[in-house]
């Protein structure tokens, strides 16, 4: 009888991506190729949607994926990127939410 595969294991392209940034690093061509694809898939979405908050939110979608890779300072980065542009848009509710996930993420990293 032949099993079903499971979903469970199952890697989609996010998980694929932390998994390379983590184990070969960025500079990998596989990983770096793989970021790149991310990015420009991350970027069409942004703009097909025309979502007035897209680019903060790719931001913060960048921000969170370098976390989960161990790149502390480029999520760093994003997420500073996002909280300047929602503070420069006037974006006052999503600012403070941006600000309360640094926050966390930092209270995090020093436990």
């Amino acid at each position: 009888m032949e099993k079903m595969p499971s979903f469970e294991n199952k890697e989609n392209a996010k998980q694929r991506l932390i998994r390379l940034l983590k184990k070969k690093g960025a500079k990998d061509p596989e990983a770096k190729s793989l970021l790149d694809m991310w990015t420009r898939e991350q970027e069409e979405q942004v703009e097909k949607e025309n979502n007035p908050n897209g680019a903060i939110e790719l931001n913060l979608r960048r921000a969170r994926l370098y976390f989960e890779a161990g790149y502390v300072d480029e999520a760093s980065e994003n997420f500073e990127a996002a909280r300047m542009q929602a503070w420069n848009e006037n974006k006052q509710n999503l600012y403070q939410a941006i600000m309360a996930e640094m926050d966390k993420l930092e209270s995090d990293l020093e436990q």
